[in-house]
């Protein structure tokens, strides 16, 4: 089954993926149209696949290296978390779809180059790779559903108050920072696990 640094990586990773569905609230607050709102989703979506293809292929490039897939999931934890922060906090169009589009290219490595294969060299036979993949959605959606996006409703929730006096630029600022610290925080989680693994012997 899986160990404790795979179900940590795993859980940290995916928080922040249920946190993002704030992100059509976040980007109307900037005062998008809803033209440039939908594109996000388009950049998000063909950049997030060709993303998952990268990652794949550089995961099975540095296999072979010592750590080479751990090492792959760090690069891709760190630009992750750089872009994800620079998409937060621009302001203009161009701008910001760009960080956008490069977190999805850069930050979603993980699972084609070292949490999918890392989990299947666990399996012995069919019914154990069926056992992972069956904890690994158990994880992913319990996680979530308590540390994602309800955590960031939560600590936001005055935002929403109808007798608030904040601007939308100050709400976007607001949610934008709230999103970035816990994504961030999980992140790091991830990266330390993935480091701690890099650092064990197999």
């Amino acid at each position: 089954m899986l160990s404790h640094y795979h179900c940590t990586i795993i859980c940290s990773h995916l928080m922040h993926r249920d946190m993002m569905s704030f992100l059509l609230l976040l980007l109307e607050w900037k005062d998008f149209t809803k033209e440039q709102i939908i594109s996000f989703q388009v950049v998000g979506g063909i950049l997030g696949t060709i993303g998952a293809l990268i990652g794949g292929v550089l995961g099975d490039r540095f296999a072979y290296i010592p750590h080479g897939r751990v090492s792959v999931a760090l690069f891709s934890v760190i630009s992750g978390v750089i872009c994800y922060g620079l998409f937060l906090f621009s302001e203009t169009y161009i701008v910001c779809v760009t960080w956008f589009g490069l977190f999805h290219l850069t930050g979603g490595w993980c699972p084609a180059a070292a949490c999918r294969p890392l989990c299947a060299d666990l399996a012995q036979n069919k019914s154990e790779r069926a056992q992972i993949v069956a904890a690994w959605v158990l994880l992913e959606k319990v996680s979530s559903s308590i540390f994602g996006a309800p955590l960031v409703g939560y600590i936001t929730k005055r935002l929403f108050d109808e007798n608030s006096v904040f601007t939308n630029q100050e709400k976007a600022r607001t949610l934008a920072m709230n999103m970035f610290l816990l994504s961030t925080f999980f992140w790091m989680m991830c990266a330390l696990f993935f480091y701690m693994m890099g650092r064990a012997e197999y």
